[in-house]
């Protein structure tokens, strides 16, 4: 893959959604980390070469097929376990390595796994939930990169409630949450049923 458009040029315009200071609480988002060329040729690239299957979550307690399709890529020998489903590290594709040093610089942290999931339409979304498995590094960054469709990202305190915040992820943007956050809220993409274009998105994690 060609990394042609991830080099920095001017300084990033990086807009803090949540500062939650008192418990060590925040979310960044910044659109446009990839080049609009870049991230268009990319959500072509990896929807086709990267080794996605359909998810069987364990929903209630009972595995429960859904159309959202995932898989992982990462450092070798790595898995990670949600909801009953496992994912095996399968390697970094070509030009991640620069991808990872640039959100190193973003973030201060080296990933070493990434959760690939795409969405075929808006009728497919993702439930409430917070990234706290034991598999992670507890309070690690996890950054967020999206391709494709625009869809809604929406953040809650604890896990009761309405919605705090809802920002919707523009293809290239990169979304970053920090400290002590999935401690505290919740975090969901809700269907959007107008919506008839595929979104894959990548979520960087620092792994056990």
């Amino acid at each position: 893959m060609t990394t042609q458009g991830l080099l920095p040029g001017m300084a990033p315009e990086v807009e803090v959604l949540l500062d939650d200071r008192a418990r060590g609480c925040r979310v960044t988002y910044e659109r446009g980390f990839l080049a609009p060329s870049l991230a268009e040729r990319w959500m072509v690239d990896l929807a086709r070469e990267l080794p996605l299957a359909c998810e069987v979550p364990v929903m209630f307690g009972r595995p429960t097929p859904v159309r959202r399709m995932s898989c992982g890529i990462g450092d070798r020998g790595l898995r990670y376990r949600y909801s009953g489903v496992e994912r095996v590290a399968h390697p970094w594709p070509a030009g991640f390595a620069a991808l990872l040093d640039r959100l190193e610089a973003r973030t201060g942290a080296r990933f070493s796994f990434a959760l690939c999931n795409l969405y075929p339409d808006g009728e497919v979304g993702l439930g409430w939930h917070a990234d706290d498995e034991h598999d992670l590094v507890r309070d690690a960054p996890i950054a967020s990169i999206s391709f494709g469709a625009t869809r809604d990202f929406k953040l809650r305190e604890g896990r009761s409630g309405s919605a705090c915040m809802t920002v919707p992820l523009e293809s290239g943007s990169l979304l970053v949450m920090e400290g002590t956050l999935q401690r505290h809220y919740q975090h969901c993409v809700p269907p959007r049923l107008r919506c008839q274009e595929p979104r894959l998105n990548l979520t960087f994690r620092v792994m056990r």
